[in-house]
């Protein structure tokens, strides 16, 4: 079979489909396009087939091809980690234009019903470090370290195989230097920490009752997702810590918008 009769006979959606097709064939969407009638060989059209048994199965498209693209960059995922989302890309705009005063906003709807939304209470003129908390594929940290060289990161994460991800997408990114990689729960792996730095986390936000597409609710990890019956378990907690801790001088996070008023009236 060629490349147009693969496209056209195919299950699932043509996106998926294609970005499946690309992933196996080692090419680009651009490239299937451009190439329609050349011929797929056997074993590439039984990984292409393989690949679409378990899209048809709700399996993420990015776990089945090993990489997500964020802030125009590929990011290495694997079931350990969230697949990074437009949203967080919302997120990190808003983080560099906090830290570097272009705006005074304290909310920034970046999703239907999502927003980023900061609280700072101490200059920021000498906080150079960034404090990732969750960082999961590290996908906000590396992001951070590249778009602004110079700040020093520390990314931060309860799970080992997540930091491993981290981690090797931080030497993609040539920034593997400037980020500290270290694990535990919020805050703890920097509780003695005496520079001034700001938090910046995605942290797990999704009410325990709240149905999920199956793709998320069959392969994400929970932990990252779900935060007891409001969904406010972890950013309560969180907002403690930063509070307590003498040399955090702010917090920027992503969260359901009605959440943000509820702690923040709390």
């Amino acid at each position: 079979m060629n490349i147009s009769d693969i496209l056209r006979q195919a299950t699932v959606s043509r996106l998926d489909v294609e970005v499946l097709l690309a992933h196996v064939l080692g090419r680009d969407r651009a490239w299937l396009a451009a190439h329609g009638d050349k011929e797929v060989p056997p074993e590439i059209h039984a990984a292409f087939t393989a690949a679409v048994a378990r899209r048809k199965a709700h399996e993420p498209v990015a776990y089945i091809t090993g990489e997500r693209e964020f802030y125009g960059r590929s990011f290495h995922v694997t079931p350990d980690v969230l697949i990074p989302r437009p949203a967080t890309e919302g997120l990190v705009d808003f983080v560099l234009d906090t830290l570097s005063q272009r705006t005074r906003d304290r909310v920034r709807v970046v999703d239907a019903g999502i927003v980023a939304a900061s609280s700072v209470w101490g200059s920021l003129e000498d906080a150079r470090t960034i404090v990732d908390v969750g960082t999961g594929s590290g996908c906000i940290a590396v992001t951070l370290a590249c778009e602004n060289p110079g700040f020093r990161v520390i990314a931060v994460d309860v799970s080992k195989n997540a930091l491993a991800i981290a981690r090797k997408n931080a030497k993609k990114h040539g920034v593997a230097n400037r980020i500290d990689l270290r694990q535990g729960h919020l805050l703890e792996p920097v509780k003695t920490f005496t520079d001034p730095f700001i938090v910046v986390s995605n942290p797990p936000y999704i009410p325990d009752s709240d149905v999920l597409p199956p793709d998320v609710e069959n392969y994400e990890p929970s932990l990252a997702l779900r935060a007891g019956k409001e969904g406010l378990d972890i950013i309560r907690e969180l907002m403690t810590q930063v509070h307590a801790h003498p040399q955090c001088r702010g917090l920027v996070l992503e969260c359901k918008e009605k959440q943000w008023f509820i702690v923040r009236g709390s």
